[in-house]
């Protein structure tokens, strides 16, 4: 049957994770043929180019997506950082996201230290006043004990004084530096005490040397101050500035980007002419599907591809594409698109301005079939504070897209229903749970333990990750666990230092990542591709379905009376009329027909033929569309 050689496609977001996704996809593909497609962040990327293989797969489209891999794995050099090469700051942003890069620097990987990326990334953030402030804070550290132990310190003390100080100064070592012990590394502990130790060369008397320890101490938390304050202010005058006009995020996606030598200083790779991240999603869309222009939806034909956005300035999700009518400016667009994506769009303009552009008109985006893949991807991969946000207007008001994963990371709800017709594939992303080395975990698909995860939590940052992961993902997590679900969801584990937010990963990480995405792909294929596992898992579907029609039928059963009754004296105003195609005249024109719908149904509750469904009582509910 051909329906069994049909899936649906959804995969989680996870900025550098995606890719996990280019041989996990190709291996599906050996089999099926995609139907619907969805992703979020970086999901929505690996959708867009799932897409657009399937749309070029007479022309050896997924092999193009597979062979993404290898242009990410090939490079050695500055080229074996092409993934960190995508993310290209704007002008404006290029000092913050300095010291981004620069906190990502590990001996181990990039061969660099991040403490002096840090220096000199830190160095070129502020401008000549508060370097003039930092360097006189510098010189009093470095010179406040050696003046003390030189000019200042008396020749006797009191002996009781003496040994009072002595004990403070200890304890105040013991307390500010033993939490410190492990945390930093040698060097900063050498440059640390350069001047204590040149105070103590001077001391003359133990009680001196005691003396200096505690100005040490007040002038090293002084500079440290001074430090936060200084760069605090500067950051938020900066975001006050400018936080619109960057769009909130370092990196535009598009835009004309060499390092410099101070950006070469604090860890940006070399150019090797990778392009920044928006033109490459698009060239990359145009190549796997074929086409010789920016891909639309258009041009998918039956392929369904569905991103998720949010929209932070009303506070909900979207579907892209749209359904609403939306306008765009085109040189806010130009800040996160490719210009020739922009001069695709070619929306007619209208006679409103754009509120961030007063000299420019803003134009009416084109319908679903002319809108490009590139600038949905686009809209749902805004990853907040990094990847500027994408603006559109309505009704005269700007509205900023950001991630799609703010609202939900992996909607793997987008394509179900009650009974379906073939499987929506999941590809999820998880940590390893304690005690479990298996890189690749796919669920039984009718266990009736519980399919969510767990990780334990032994440190505060995990704690308070934790409770950020639940507040933006506990509704997918609890839809991937039902019964019906879980057994088509495969999830691909990362230790810390794979994907995420790990731009600089080493090839031999990103080609260990993206087969275990094979793997899990692979998993996915060889249980649906035996005709009673497919038919299990319709069979589950079908079981959970018939529950909530019991359900259903209960709630018909009790209240049928009461809704009689509506029907019979309720007249429909006139501002319901549009709720049909031939305005009612005298109540509700389908009474008889909702009267037996509601007596049939109540026949299936409690008590009724459906027995055998599975241990768990999912909702039946009514939810607005995204």
């Amino acid at each position: 049957m051909e329906y069994d050689r049909y899936c649906d496609l959804t995969m989680r977001g996870g900025t550098t994770s995606g890719v996990v996704y280019p041989l996990a996809v190709a291996s599906l593909a050996r089999h099926y043929e995609f139907k619907q497609i969805g992703g979020a962040s970086a999901g929505a990327i690996a959708a867009g180019f799932t897409a657009a293989a399937e749309r070029g797969r007479a022309t050896g489209g997924f092999d193009k997506l597979a062979g993404l891999i290898d242009w990410f794995t090939s490079g050695s050099g500055a080229e074996q950082w092409r993934m960190a090469q995508l993310f290209q700051p704007a002008e404006k942003t290029r000092a913050l996201y300095r010291i981004v890069v620069a906190s990502m620097q590990k001996r181990s990987t990039t061969g660099r230290s991040a403490i002096s990326c840090l220096f000199f990334a830190l160095l070129g953030a502020v401008g000549w006043r508060a370097k003039s402030v930092l360097a006189l804070m510098a010189s009093l550290w470095l010179g406040g004990p050696v003046l003390y132990s030189a000019g200042l310190a008396p020749s006797a003390y009191p002996g009781w004084l003496a040994v009072v100080v002595t004990a403070v100064a200890l304890a105040c070592l013991a307390i500010v530096l033993w939490p410190l012990r492990s945390s930093l590394p040698w060097p900063v502990w050498v440059f640390t005490f350069v001047p204590l130790v040149l105070g103590l060369a001077f001391s003359h008397h133990y009680a001196t040397a005691a003396i200096v320890l505690l100005v040490w101490l007040v002038l090293s938390l002084a500079a440290v101050s001074a430090l936060i304050v200084t760069y605090g202010y500067a950051m938020q005058r900066f975001l006050k500035d400018n936080a619109r006009s960057i769009h909130f995020g370092l990196v535009p996606g598009t835009g004309d980007f060499t390092p410099s030598w101070l950006d070469r200083l604090a860890g940006v790779p070399k150019s090797t002419g990778v392009p920044p991240l928006a033109d490459w999603i698009a060239d990359r869309l145009d190549d796997i599907a074929g086409t010789s222009e920016a891909l639309t939806f258009g041009d998918l034909g039956d392929i369904n591809l569905v991103l998720m956005t949010t929209d932070v300035s009303e506070g909900r999700p979207y579907r892209l594409p749209f359904k609403e009518e939306w306008q765009y400016c085109d040189e806010c667009l130009g800040h996160v698109l490719p210009g020739r994506v922009v001069e695709q769009l070619n929306g007619p303009e209208t006679t409103v301005k754009c509120p961030l552009h007063e000299h420019m008109p803003l134009r009416t985006l084109p319908p679903r079939d002319q809108l490009p893949v590139v600038l949905a991807v686009r809209m749902s991969l805004s990853f907040p504070g990094l990847i500027a946000a994408v603006p559109l207007c309505r009704d005269g008001r700007v509205h900023w897209f950001s991630d799609g994963g703010i609202t939900s990371n992996f909607p793997i709800h987008f394509f179900d229903s009650l009974l379906p017709r073939w499987p929506t594939f999941g590809l999820s992303l998880q940590p390893y749970p304690n005690g479990d080395t298996a890189e690749v975990w796919l669920p039984e698909q009718d266990a009736s333990a519980s399919g969510t995860p767990y990780a334990s939590l032994n440190s505060m940052p995990r704690f308070l990750v934790s409770i950020l992961n639940t507040f933006l993902d506990w509704r997918d997590t609890m839809q991937s666990a039902l019964p019906g679900y879980r057994g088509r969801i495969a999830h691909v584990r990362q230790s810390d230092d794979e994907g995420g937010s790990n731009l600089f990963m080493p090839p031999a990480t990103i080609r260990r990542l993206a087969l275990r995405g094979q793997h899990a792909g692979d998993l996915l294929r060889e249980r649906f591709a035996q005709q009673q596992n497919t038919d299990r898992y319709r069979w589950i579907r079908l079981r959970m379905a018939l529950r909530e029609y019991q359900e259903l039928g209960v709630q018909a059963a009790e209240r049928d009376a009461l809704y009689d009754e509506v029907l019979a004296r309720f007249e429909i105003p006139a501002e319901l009329h549009g709720w049909f195609r031939t305005p009612p005249a005298d109540g509700d024109p389908f009474r008889e027909e909702i009267e037996v719908a509601l007596d049939h149904v109540g026949r299936l509750k409690d008590g009724g033929p459906f027995d055998g469904v599975p241990p768990v009582d999912p909702d039946l509910r009514l939810t607005p569309p995204e």
